[in-house]
C-alpha cells in the first residue's frame, strides 16, 4: 500500500545568538511528531532551517567583527551540532541566505508586484528592531518607564521610509472565512481569538514588505535599494527547501502540492500571526495549497518568568544534554510541556521525571525482564501450555487499547498525552510482576505459567520500546538491542499481533537509565 505524505515544519530560527531550549522544545517536538507518523506508516518529511537576514543580524555580525554571510555561516554551525546532539532527524535544512532561496524570493517578489498585491508607498510608525515586526500606537504596550515596547518587551522605535506594501487589507473577509471553514487548521483554538481580536477586528492592515535601511538581505530585482522585508523572505523558506520554482521540484510536488499529503507547521505562538494570516494569503495569492495545520505552542518559563537575557534566566539545552543525555531532555520536554499552554521548566521536575519514569518505570521493568528471562529456558520467549490468567489476560488487552490510543493521539498532535498513556501501561506492566510473583511460580515449579507470564510481559516490554522510539531514541535503540528485537517485531501495525514472539531470544541485560543522585 503506498504511503500517505507527512510534511512538518519547524520555525526557521533567527541567528543573532545560540539556541536556547525554546529552540529545542520546537525541534524536538517536530522531530517527535514527524517519526511517530513514520511509526504508524506515513511517508515523513521533517524541514528546519535558518532565517539569515536583517538589521539585527547585521548588528550583531558587526559587534563580533564579522560579515554577515561570516557570521551567520557561524552561527548556523551551532544549530546544526545542537540539532545532532539533539539526534534530530531532519530531512531538510534550509537556509534563506541560500542562493536557491534568494532567486526564487527575488520571483515570487515580482511575481506579486506583477499580480497587483504589492505596491509602493511610505511606511511610518513603530518598529521592534529584536522581532523586526511593525507596530501600530495601540498595538504597542506602555510599560513602568513610559516606554512603548513590542508585546515580548523590546522598546520600539519611530520609523519612517519607501517601502513596498502587500495589500494584505483586501483579503481580511477571506482569512476570516478560512478559519470558519477549517476550524481544525490553528491549534490550540485560543490562537484564532487571539488573532481575531487582535489583527482582524481593528482592521487587517496593508503589510510593509521591504525595507530601504537594511543592507544585508535580498534585493527588489527591479529596485535593488529596496530589501525584501523579512516575512515574505522568511516564510517562503516552507517552499523553496522542497525544491519551488527550481529546477528539481520533485519534494516540492510530492510533500506540498500533493493534496492527499498533510502539512503541519510547528511554532511557538509570538510568531502566529505571520504563520496564520500573512502565509495563508501568500499561498492564496500564489494559487498554493494551504497547509493542513498550524500548531502554535506555549512558552517555556521558569520559576522567574518569561526567559530572558536580563533575569538570567535562559537554559542552554547543551548543559542538559552534556550532564543526563538527549533522550532525558526529550523525554521532559514532551512529557511536561503542552502546546494548549506555556510550561514550567524546573531542573527538580526534571530530575525527578527522569529517575522516576525512565529510570525506574521503564527501565528498571526492562532490566528486571532481561534478568528473569536469561534464566529461564535458556532466554528463549514461549508460550505456555496453560490457559493465561487474569492479570495476563488484562495486560494484554490494556496493550491492544494503548496502541489504539497511541494512534489517536498522534493524530491530533497530542504528544503529551502519547507520554502519559505509555506511562500509564508501563506502571500497569510493573504492577502485573508484582502481582503475579514469579518468583513464587519459579518456587512451585509452574513452569508453564512462568513462561506465559514472561511471554506477556516480553510483548509489554516490546510494545512500550517501539512506542517510546520516536522520543527516546538513543536508549531505546540499546534496549532493542538487548531485547534482540527485530524490525517486524517493532513495526507499529505488528504490535498487537503477540504470537510474534513466541520462541524469541532475549540477549543480556545492561542497565541504561541510571538513576540521577542528587547531593544533598
Amino acid at each position: 500500500m503506498q504511503k500517505k505524505q507527512f510534511y512538518i515544519t519547524t520555525p526557521i530560527y533567527y541567528p543573532s545568538g545560540k539556541p536556547h531550549i525554546g529552540h529545542a522544545y520546537s525541534t524536538i517536538l517536530a522531530d517527535v511528531i514527524c517519526r511517530y507518523k513514520a511509526l504508524i506508516g506515513y511517508d515523513a518529511f521533517l524541514q528546519t532551517g535558518m532565517d539569515e537576514h536583517g538589521q539585527k543580524i547585521a548588528e550583531a555580525a558587526e559587534k563580533a567583527g564579522k560579515k554577515p554571510q561570516e557570521f551567520v555561516n557561524d552561527i548556523s554551525k551551532i544549530f546544526l551540532k545542537l540539532w545532532k546532539d539533539l539526534d534530530i532527524n531532519y530531512s531538510s535544512f534550509i537556509r534563506t541566505s541560500e542562493p536557491r532561496h534568494v532567486k526564487v524570493v527575488q520571483e515570487v517578489f515580482a511575481d506579486f508586484q506583477k499580480a497587483g498585491y504589492i505596491y509602493l508607498g511610505e511606511w511610518e510608525g513603530l518598529y521592534c528592531v529584536s522581532c523586526e515586526e511593525n507596530y501600530t500606537k495601540t498595538q504597542a504596550i506602555i510599560d513602568k518607564s513610559g516606554s512603548l515596547t513590542c508585546r515580548v518587551g523590546h522598546k520600539l522605535t519611530t520609523k519612517k521610509e519607501e517601502s513596498y506594501f502587500f495589500k494584505m487589507s483586501q483579503f481580511q473577509g477571506w482569512i476570516k472565512q478560512l478559519y470558519e471553514q477549517n476550524p481544525s487548521f490553528i491549534t490550540p483554538k485560543a490562537r484564532v481569538n487571539e488573532l481575531t481580536n487582535s489583527f482582524l477586528d481593528e482592521g487587517l492592515q496593508d503589510l510593509s514588505v521591504s525595507r530601504t535601511s537594511i543592507e544585508w538581505g535580498i534585493p527588489v530585482l527591479e529596485n535593488p535599494k529596496h530589501k525584501i522585508y523579512v516575512w515574505i523572505d522568511a516564510l517562503l523558506n516552507y517552499l523553496t527547501g522542497l525544491g519551488y520554482k527550481q529546477k528539481d521540484d520533485t519534494l516540492f510536488q510530492k510533500y506540498w502540492n500533493n493534496t492527499d499529503g498533510e502539512v503541519v507547521h510547528i511554532m511557538s505562538k509570538e510568531i502566529t500571526r505571520f504563520h496564520c494570516i500573512y502565509w495563508p494569503i501568500m499561498l492564496n495569492c500564489l494559487k498554493l495549497r494551504q497547509a493542513t495545520k498550524v500548531i502554535s505552542h506555549g512558552w517555556i518559563i521558569t520559576d522567574q518568568g518569561k526567559m530572558s537575557k536580563s533575569l538570567g534566566n535562559v537554559i542552554d539545552p547543551n548543559e542538559y544534554i552534556s550532564n543526563f543525555g538527549s533522550d532525558a531532555l526529550r523525554y521532559y520536554l514532551m512529557k511536561e510541556m503542552s502546546v494548549e499552554r506555556d510550561g514550567i521548566f524546573a531542573h527538580d521536575l526534571f530530575i525527578e521525571c527522569y529517575n522516576a519514569d525512565l529510570a525506574n518505570t521503564y527501565g528498571n521493568l526492562v532490566s528486571r525482564f532481561l534478568g528473569m528471562a536469561s534464566k529461564h529456558n535458556n532466554g528463549i520467549i514461549k508460550k505456555g501450555n496453560v490457559p493465561m490468567d487474569n492479570l495476563s489476560i488484562e495486560l494484554e488487552n490494556a496493550g491492544r487499547e494503548l496502541i489504539t490510543a497511541v494512534e489517536d493521539c498522534i493524530q491530533s498532535y497530542k504528544i503529551d498525552e502519547v507520554i502519559h498513556n505509555i506511562l500509564d501501561f508501563a506502571k500497569l506492566a510493573n504492577k502485573y510482576v508484582e502481582e503475579t510473583k514469579p518468583w513464587t511460580l519459579v518456587k512451585d515449579n509452574k513452569l508453564e505459567h512462568l513462561n506465559n507470564f514472561l511471554f506477556c510481559l516480553g510483548n509489554a516490554i516490546r510494545i512500550l520500546t517501539s512506542l517510546l522510539q520516536p522520543i527516546l531514541t538513543s536508549g531505546t535503540q540499546e534496549m532493542i538491542k538487548q531485547l534482540k528485537l527485530t524490525k517486524s517485531l517493532l513495526e507499529f501495525h505488528s504490535l498487537n499481533n503477540y504470537e510474534l514472539l513466541d520462541n524469541h531470544k532475549i540477549g543480556s541485560s545492561t542497565p541504561i537509565y541510571n538513576r540521577i543522585e542528587v547531593k544533598k
